[in-house]
């Protein structure tokens, strides 16, 4: 093979990629970036409108019958659980190749031998940020196939059982059902399910129920009639349940990020555990959620009942120091407190990574330029106000520019008062705030410093080209000579750099003050940063004397250098190896074992810090 690197996109770099790999592997995605925020924004519009008007869930249950799957007959059973996994080709690609790997796991003293899930288990949004045929490819579909090509010479395909996720629904799930629920193959895995929601029986009693709650709007009937049949007639009392879904509801009330937590969100899932679970008997013992994208544990004082937290397979890291210590949840035995045991990252690092919020701007290169153009069109508008309807040139406007003639000039052209009001509404909307007073409080400050440093920018601008030399104006770029030799073309263009990227930084710091002061803006500040480390995963078993022991998994570092080597023998092994690091698994905290009685036994210090931090 040759010697050279083939760069697939600015940050995804792979040595001698095969011109037929199917896929283009991506970075991670630019929220910050104005593809990000307006896909966002659409896809959040849009999913409004097929969550009220075109619900999939009802049309799956009229057309397909559940499947059943059963794997009851094994005397043991490992589980693999991912979720978010559809971001960049690095950090996917890292936990999909660790997730197919035998681990040894070493942990105060003890070594764990964990070898790959039996199954697999998807927490849901497998395709940033919008769940298009194209994202799906790039983002899940190409990296999984890469990791785990095909089984073992010999052996079935993998199961896989998959959650969907907001990101999921984008699409008012299309995508989902085509690549989900009509037995594709994945690589070396299978697909199982027909709807987006699931069953699965597992060995000494226990069981998976993999719900759907779609935006939170509500639980569809045909769902909750279809868990009601297979509660009262497939499982028995003191049958133990594994609760799978995308959103981890108990946490949003305490997490202080208002666009998390609806009450609706709580509601659906205390609803149906109560319906489903506690009313036909079942034990709860654990329950599995991704979407926020980190490894937190919670679990009762008498250790019966665990919820965890494991969304961080490949999504922009989430932090942990503002989480809640504890929170109270209805169970069949009534309301009961649970209490904070162990986070990935630590909340030292937590804190310590939220600083990288400040340099946002740079990793986000197409903010600043999104903004740089709005400073572009505000230099235009000061520019033709300026000298309208008088015969003193720019140069002699500039000289007398002051800081009142920049707002005025913006105030009183009808172009500029829509751009300033304009913003004035995202920012308000864009406030993280629990009611509309407080946010429109938050988006007027932060609009007024914003527009603060607008005049600044103009007014220093005007004052700067006036006392640039007369000649020519030189900024110390070879091209710029020929660009900026009027004064027009010079206060327009600085105006636009200045501005894009001041602006940039005090959206920055604003989001920075936002969270480290009143643990607001949280998803914003650290989706900005694009942080591909920190992954994490669970690994479960279900042992001979019926015992369910979980290992949460983290990988502190991710490759970002790749080499093709598939001329390997075996099919099932990757089809990449990284170049510049190991690709290195550790334990995030001891193994929690649930013993056949529903009592967990291990890793119940709360005081207990994550390994590697």
């Amino acid at each position: 093979m040759g010697a050279s690197f083939a760069t697939v996109s600015r940050t995804v770099t792979i040595r001698d990629t095969p011109p037929d790999l199917g896929y283009t592997p991506q970075p991670m995605v630019r929220w910050l970036g104005p593809r990000g925020l307006t896909t966002t924004a659409m896809q959040v519009l849009l999913s409004t409108i097929f969550g009220a008007y075109s619900d999939k869930r009802e049309i799956q249950a009229a057309l397909k019958e559940s499947g059943e799957s059963d794997y009851s007959d094994r005397e043991t059973l490992w589980i693999d659980f991912l979720a978010d996994t559809g971001d960049g080709f690095d950090p996917t690609y890292a936990s999909a190749v660790i997730a197919r790997q035998e681990l040894e796991l070493a942990h105060g003293g003890a070594t764990h031998r964990t070898p790959p899930g039996e199954l697999l288990v998807l927490g849901g949004d497998l395709a940033y940020p919008a769940a298009t045929a194209v994202e799906y490819r790039n983002r899940f579909v190409g990296p999984f196939e890469s990791a785990f090509p095909a089984p073992p010479e010999g052996h079935p395909e993998t199961p896989m059982f998959v959650c969907a996720g907001n990101h999921d629904w984008y699409d008012g799930l299309t995508n989902f059902l085509r690549l989900f629920c009509e037995g594709k193959r994945i690589g070396g895995w299978r697909t199982e399910q027909t709807r987006s929601y699931f069953t699965v029986k597992l060995p000494h009693r226990w069981w998976i129920l993999g719900i759907d709650l779609a935006f939170d709007f509500f639980i569809d009937e045909p769902q909750m009639s279809f868990f009601r049949r297979v509660a009262s007639e497939d499982l028995q009392p003191g049958d133990k349940v594994i609760l799978m879904t995308h959103r981890p509801s108990w946490l949003f009330a305490h997490i202080g990020e208002n666009q998390l937590y609806t009450e609706m969100s709580m509601t659906n899932l205390q609803q149906f555990e109560h319906e489903i679970i506690h009313e036909n008997g079942l034990v709860l013992p654990l329950v599995l959620a991704g979407d926020i994208h980190h490894y937190n544990r919670y679990g009762t004082p008498d250790g019966r009942h665990q919820r965890i937290t494991s969304g961080a397979a490949a999504a922009f890291l989430y932090p942990t120091n503002h989480l809640a210590k504890e929170f109270h949840w209805p169970e069949a035995e009534g309301t009961v407190d649970y209490k904070q045991h162990a986070v990935y990252p630590s909340k030292k690092t937590s804190r310590r990574l939220r600083f990288g919020t400040l340099i946002a701007p740079f990793k986000n290169p197409s903010f600043i330029v999104f903004v740089g153009l709005l400073y572009l069109m505000f230099a235009l508008v000061v520019r033709f106000a300026l000298t309208e309807g008088s015969n003193v040139g720019l140069t002699r406007a500039l000289r007398d520019t002051d800081p009142n003639d920049v707002v005025n000039s913006v105030f009183n052209n009808p172009a500029g008062f829509v751009l300033v009001f304009g913003l004035l509404a995202v920012f308000i909307v864009f406030a993280d705030a629990p009611t509309w007073p407080r946010r429109i409080a938050v988006g007027v400050v932060h609009w007024l410093l914003q527009l603060i440093l607008l005049v600044v920018v103009i007014w220093g601008t005007a004052a700067l080209v006036y006392n640039l030399p007369r000649e020519r104006i030189e900024l110390g770029l070879f091209f710029v000579e020929f660009v900026l030799k009027t004064d027009a073309a010079a206060f327009i263009v600085i105006v636009a750099v200045a501005g894009g990227y001041f602006s940039s930084q005090l959206f920055a710091i604003y989001l920075f003050i936002m969270f480290t002061c009143f643990h607001k803006h949280a998803t914003h500040s650290f989706s900005s940063q694009r942080i591909p480390d920190y992954r994490n995963f669970l690994r479960m078993q279900i042992g001979a004397d019926g015992a369910l022991t979980i290992y949460p998994i983290g990988i502190r570092k991710v490759p970002r250098k790749w080499r093709y080597v598939r001329s390997r023998a075996r099919p099932e092994e990757p089809i990449f190896e990284s170049t510049d690091r190991a690709l290195e698994a550790h334990l995030i905290e001891e193994p929690i074992r649930i013993a056949p009685d529903g009592l967990v036994v291990g890793a119940e210090d709360a005081s207990a810090v994550p390994a590697g931090g």
